[in-house]
């Protein structure tokens, strides 16, 4: 299982990569990325998003995988279910950053475009990341009791 999760959150992470430079490649110079009160925009300039947007994939990834490997708990069952549960969290985390790019390049394209259509996937993502969070007591009270 540690495999696949590991297999899983690598894919995600390439996938994540690949859809933020495909996305850079087709944005205006001025990025918009939020709609004000009065129905004014907020801008960011092409590379300040990308680099943020790259920062954001990176610190996540990074501190994720980082706390993975440094903790050690008594037992290896133990060890082994927060690793697999720290990944994947970084897999959806990646999911998450895949849908909100997807959601701003949509956005400043200049197209028509219904977002109805797309808008949900970002609750779809929000709550992914919800029950993630409330699996993980789930999962070391149901590790406990078995032990």
């Amino acid at each position: 299982m540690t495999r696949l999760i590991k297999a899983f959150w690598f894919l995600s992470l390439i996938v994540g990569l690949a859809v933020l430079l495909y996305i850079y490649a087709g944005l205006p110079e001025q990025v918009a990325y939020q709609i004000g009160e009065a129905g004014g925009m907020s801008y960011m300039g092409r590379e300040a998003f990308f680099y943020l947007s790259l920062a954001a994939l990176v610190i996540a990834n990074f501190s994720l995988y980082t706390v993975s490997r440094s903790l050690r708990y008594r037992r290896k069952s133990t060890n082994t279910l927060m690793t697999n549960w720290q990944l994947s969290l970084a897999g959806v985390f990646n999911f998450f950053f895949i849908v909100i790019w997807n959601f701003i390049s949509l956005f400043n394209s200049g197209e028509n475009f219904n977002y109805d259509n797309f808008g949900y996937m970002i609750y779809v993502a929000l709550g992914l990341i919800v029950i993630w969070m409330i699996a993980l007591p789930v999962l070391l009270i149901r590790h406990q009791a078995s032990s």
